[in-house]
């Protein structure tokens, strides 16, 4: 596994205190509970457009050299620098990117070409946020013989790019700037197994969470937050009762949406917080490649026979989960 993160840092002092956004520390402490977030934007561009133009951010992205692609490809590097696996090695690309810069080709074919990946059916496969259960659903479901040697998955974003830093917006509080990548395979064990076991959508939800080609991202955010915390605790009640668990036992890990929201999960299910994986506070809502980074994050320190369950959701409305555990 791998993960990037953009160079520029955001705190709450610079939102509060230069960009001017209204809800205050007590707001954001009560509310989300994250500190800091990465951003493929400089801060004079935040501070002089409050991007009030997406279209303008992400030429300044590109004038910067940060964007989904570059963070692909780093986060690529760093699982593939971990696992000893060469890029001619990998034989399919699957990748998640919401916003991606280019509409055609596939962001998968840049990240490819990028890291000198050969031949294969490299594809885009988005569902928001739960991307990583999708793309692990999706692999399960292959054919044996379809699988190559080693199938790189990646989940990548810039959704600051589309985040408005207007005085009464409280987006720019949530959105960082990541990716995570992943190296899969059917022929070489890793360090981590991996059971895809839910995955669904609910469509009647499809306009509760979405970004216009043009717009700022939006939400419902009371419908989404209600939402992700029942199908979490559901997917969670789900999982446990398949494979036999207890919640003691268990690692846990969730869509890195805010920390406020994870902790009343824990709650309702009685979950121990010391084994929650989490880097929200840190990294912000990353979207999809949140939940795989905070594993990867986490994974070295993990021990052989450790055990997670894990659970995200995203637009559609979309949610998908399954289990880990450590080779």
């Amino acid at each position: 596994m791998g993960w990037a993160l953009p160079k520029t840092v955001i705190d709450n002092d610079f939102l509060h205190k230069e960009v001017g956004l209204k809800k205050g520390p007590e707001w954001v402490k009560s509310r989300l509970g994250i500190d800091t977030r990465h951003t493929v934007l400089s801060k004079e561009y935040i501070l002089k457009t409050k991007n009030a133009d997406p279209r303008q951010a992400v030429i300044h992205a590109r004038a910067l050299g940060e964007t989904p692609v570059t963070l692909a490809v780093k986060a690529a590097q760093k699982a593939l620098a971990h696992a000893g696996i060469k890029p001619a090695q990998i034989g399919m690309v699957v990748c998640n990117c919401d916003l991606p810069f280019d509409l055609v080709p596939s962001t998968a074919s840049y990240i490819a070409k990028a890291l000198g990946v050969g031949t294969g059916p490299h594809i885009d496969m988005n569902s928001a946020c739960s991307s990583f259960a999708r793309h692990m659903m999706y692999l399960g479901d292959l054919n044996e013989k379809a699988w190559p040697e080693f199938v790189l998955t990646v989940q990548t974003g810039a959704y600051t790019t589309r985040t408005n830093y207007a005085p009464d917006s409280y987006d720019g509080y949530l959105w960082g700037d990541g990716a995570a990548a992943q190296l899969c395979s059917l022929r070489h064990p890793g360090r981590l197994k991996v059971e895809p076991l839910v995955f669904a959508s609910d469509p009647a939800g499809a306009d509760d969470v979405k970004v216009d080609s043009t717009a700022h991202f939006w939400q419902d955010g009371a419908k989404i937050r209600e939402f992700s915390i029942r199908k979490t605790v559901e997917m969670f009640e789900t999982i446990a009762a398949a494979k036999k668990l207890f919640a003691e036992d268990v690692y846990t890990v969730t869509h890195q949406a805010n920390a406020v929201m994870m902790e009343s999960i824990l709650g309702h299910l009685h979950l121990p917080k010391d084994k929650h994986i989490m880097n929200v506070r840190t990294q912000g809502n990353i979207a999809a490649a949140g939940m795989p980074s905070a594993v990867a994050q986490k994974l070295d320190s993990l021990h052989k026979g450790d055990q997670i369950v894990y659970a995200v959701l995203g637009a559609g409305l979309a949610w998908g989960g399954g289990y880990m555990e450590v080779q």
